[in-house]
């Protein structure tokens, strides 16, 4: 899997993410041990190919050295990119664990961002003080990255604009608050799913054209975004298959709360209905006249 394909998954993740977080159901605990595995997995192989730079480093070869960088391009893209995910995936997990009397999600997932900073940074001193790659190469690898800071913000603005501690995660706070403040404005419906589906392919034709074709590690890559798509429960899918809107959930939230109260309101006793005190309330021409 390419790394380009973990940024679209952090897009679909945050615009999904206020359906996600509306009824606060938490990520099952197997699917968020087996995401830390993932990427523990996947951060064990950056580390050895980090190590084996300074090996050669400490050899003094020139030529060892360019050839390390020659292979490892697609490597510290990949590093690059794959940090959209995991920050929008632990902003995710923040806003789960809002609600939670015990935090279950937020420490795994904010454990695995903090270790894609460390890698990040890695990859921020090679770039300038690494020896071997041409000015060419890093001034690529730094308009990547800012495009992917960039488009990071755009996405955890979105989330935010449900969740406000997901600007926690956000690169630039205010760049990423003002795209929540946006985002709480954008209108719904099909009108509001084809700005963001719009929004998802300039983000990934930004990200391609400053790609490498190749991918460095596809099946760790693979393994990480089968964990995270684990959090996608199924009751978060229509019956053809699609994500449901956010407003859809909020009426399907109505509907369920209609039925408690009618099946409550003609039960045999109507006293011990739990819902029986807020439908008296409604009827208080008092509240009534706050109402209308």
């Amino acid at each position: 899997m390419h790394c380009l394909n973990l940024a679209d998954l952090a897009a679909v993740l945050a615009h999904h993410g206020p359906s996600i977080l509306y009824r606060r159901q938490q990520v099952p605990t197997d699917a968020v041990t087996r995401y830390w595995a993932a990427c523990r997995q996947r951060f064990d192989l950056w580390h050895h190919a980090f190590g084996r730079y300074h090996e050669i480093a400490q050899q003094g070869n020139a030529s060892h050295r360019r050839t390390w960088w020659e292979t490892h391009h697609a490597l510290l893209e990949e590093i690059l990119v794959s940090e959209m995910l995991t920050r929008v995936y632990a902003a995710v997990g923040a806003g789960l664990d809002n609600d939670a009397e015990t935090a279950e999600i937020a420490p795994v997932v904010h454990s695995v961002h903090l270790s894609q900073l460390e890698a990040r940074n890695r990859v921020l001193h090679l770039m300038v003080y690494g020896r071997g790659n041409s000015i060419d190469e890093a001034v690529r690898l730094n308009r990547l990255r800012r495009e992917v800071d960039r488009w990071t913000d755009v996405l955890i603005g979105h989330l935010a604009s449900a969740e406000p501690r997901a600007l926690d995660y956000a690169i630039c706070r205010r760049r990423a608050a003002a795209h929540a403040s946006e985002a709480k404005h954008q209108p719904g419906g099909n009108l509001g799913d084809t700005i963001r589906w719009l929004s998802a392919a300039t983000m990934r034709d930004a990200l391609m054209r400053r790609l490498h074709g190749t991918s460095a590690l596809p099946e760790a890559n693979r393994k990480v975004a089968e964990t995270v798509m684990l959090c996608l429960r199924p009751d978060l899918f229509d019956s053809v298959g699609l994500l449901k809107s956010l407003w859809l959930h909020r009426l399907e939230a109505g509907a369920d709360q209609t039925d408690r109260v009618l099946s409550q309101l003609s039960a045999s006793d109507l006293g011990g209905a739990d819902k029986l005190k807020g439908f008296e309330a409604v009827r208080d021409p008092q509240v009534l006249r706050r109402l209308l």
